[in-house]
């Protein structure tokens, strides 16, 4: 292989992990189904951000509880919220 088919090869390489790296963040984000809480999540899975907007104020603290649960779980999991499955363990903090 010469040095352009090994530059090719790099610059493809670097497509496919930009890709992936575009889809990972796009999974590893939730919004809430009231969509007032988003929630971002490293690729190790820790939480590492969440953002209420200010329409979230305005919720009684079990609609803002369930509306955070449910985006930290549909972000860490990777797949669409539902705000009424159940939760297996509580934490608290």
């Amino acid at each position: 292989m010469d040095n352009a088919q090994l530059i090719e090869e790099m610059r493809w390489q670097l497509r496919q992990i930009e890709d992936r790296r575009a889809d990972n963040q796009r999974l590893l984000s939730a919004v809430a189904p009231e969509r007032c809480v988003t929630v971002a999540v490293g690729p190790d899975g820790v939480v590492s951000e969440v953002r209420l907007a200010p329409e979230a104020m305005r919720l009684d603290a079990a609609t803002l509880s369930r509306a955070i649960t449910a985006a930290i779980r549909g972000a860490t999991i990777g797949k669409p919220v539902e705000d009424d499955e159940p939760y297996d363990t509580v934490f608290d903090v």
